[in-house]
């Protein structure tokens, strides 16, 4: 078990708040990366580091990258052991209400804690889904982004208790989009799906890697797809995945459908591991 506490750096200085006047305490005007820490390492930064500038842009907020990089730097050398390390990245201080300043000065968090301590079981026996009733609000300007608004989220883990590991959201079109806090695959005839998330949804590091690089490496296809639930329990086999836990087969949702624990997510599973062992 991990005694360690964790440890807090605000613009490159130990720190334990920020500043009350600061857009992204007031507004969420902001992005934040819940990433791993592996043997000194980030698995997948640049994946990362792109998905924060991306969304930096949109939300019009500087970043700078060189000073993200020393910040990560100096953050990792106090860090005591693996665990995550989470950075959050805001409009900083100032404007008048909603309007953001002529000129932004962006605030860096920089945060190491623990590793959660998941059962053994969800990744190698598969885990059940809660089928959550909340239903996500279609919003394509803030799609597939990690900003600091994660209301609806916090809604719809409140539906539940610890009974399931994860929940299933749909958007208000009756459309799968998510886990709570993952990305979802499916295999239904002869292909990965994985929903489009133009519309609402966050577009996962863990995700963007299967997608991009380890399944195409195996020639599995894997197509972005609108797809209902009704599809979804026709599928062949299902897995969920986020850049902390790497894959998580389910085996069920909400104990009225049942999937197979598949030798397809087997097979990425073990590959994964195999490139990124952290994961296994």
């Amino acid at each position: 078990m991990n005694n360690h506490s964790p440890i807090t750096r605000i613009n490159g200085e130990d720190a334990d708040g920020v500043n009350a006047f600061d857009r992204g305490f007031y507004y969420g005007h902001g992005l934040f990366e819940t990433t791993r820490l592996a043997d000194g390492a980030i698995p997948l930064w640049p994946l990362h580091l792109r998905r924060l500038v991306s969304g930096a842009g949109r939300l019009g907020i500087p970043c700078d990258e060189i000073l993200l990089e020393k910040y990560r730097e100096n953050l990792l050398a106090q860090c005591p052991d693996d665990g995550i390390v989470k950075i959050v990245l805001t409009a900083g201080a100032g404007g008048r209400g909603y309007r953001a300043p002529d000129t932004v000065s962006s605030t860096y968090v920089f945060q190491w804690v623990p590793l959660p301590e998941y059962p053994l079981e969800w990744s190698v026996t598969g885990i059940p889904l809660f089928l959550c009733k909340h239903k996500l609000a279609i919003a394509p300007l803030l799609a597939g982004m990690k900003h600091l608004n994660r209301l609806e989220q916090v809604l719809a883990r409140n539906e539940w208790g610890d009974e399931y590991p994860e929940g299933l959201l749909l958007d208000r079109r009756g459309f799968v989009v998510e886990g709570v806090s993952s990305n979802l695959f499916c295999y239904c005839d002869g292909e990965w799906l994985t929903p489009v998330l133009s519309d609402c949804g966050v577009a996962g590091v863990m995700r963007e890697y299967l997608m991009s690089v380890l399944l195409p490496e195996f020639s599995y296809p894997v197509t972005e797809s609108r797809f209902t639930l009704e599809k979804l329990v026709s599928a062949e086999e299902v897995f969920v995945c986020n850049s902390v836990i790497g894959i998580w087969p389910v085996v069920s949702l909400a104990d009225r459908h049942h999937w197979p624990l598949g030798e397809r997510v087997r097979f990425i599973q073990q590959h994964l591991k195999e490139v990124l062992p952290c994961y296994g």
